[in-house]
């Protein structure tokens, strides 16, 4: 089994290798891997837990399928929602955040005497970038606890 499991590997890396193009282009697709794989993993262990001791007990397969079928779809369904929740959250006030940095910040470096010109563009992102990072760290937490 463990040779089994090296080779399942072996083809992850390879599936992922052939998709090489479009994780490079679309870097944020890789973050949400380990989430997919591992909650995949969770259930599906889960219903196999279930199955196993459902046919140490006479249980039919048949018996349970449905059931498992309807619990996989709601638990995937329900993680879908919150992950869509905490990234829309987290765009809809990174992006607001960002607009009102992107006109302060100039009126301030102004209103000190600064050309506002010269420092605005790489402070902004620096700022903007912290403070996206913290709105989604804080939603996600708000939200997954």
């Amino acid at each position: 089994w463990l040779v089994l499991g090296l080779a399942g590997a072996m083809a992850s890396a390879a599936l992922l290798g052939s998709f090489e193009a479009q994780l490079s282009e679309r870097v944020t697709l890789a973050f949400f891997l380990p989430a997919i794989v591992y909650m995949a993993d969770a259930v599906g262990t889960q219903t196999e837990t279930l199955a196993v001791r459902g046919l140490s007990v006479g249980v039919r397969i048949r018996d349970i399928l449905g059931k498992e079928l309807l619990s996989g779809a709601l638990i995937g369904g329900l993680i879908a929602a919150a992950l869509a929740v905490v990234i829309s959250v987290s765009l809809l006030a990174s992006c607001t955040v960002a607009s009102v940095v992107a006109l302060v910040l100039p009126w301030l470096l102004s209103r000190l005497g600064k050309d506002p010109a010269f420092g605005s563009g790489p402070l902004a992102t620096v700022i903007q970038d912290l403070l996206s990072l913290v709105i989604y760290l804080t939603v996600a937490t708000s939200v997954f606890g």
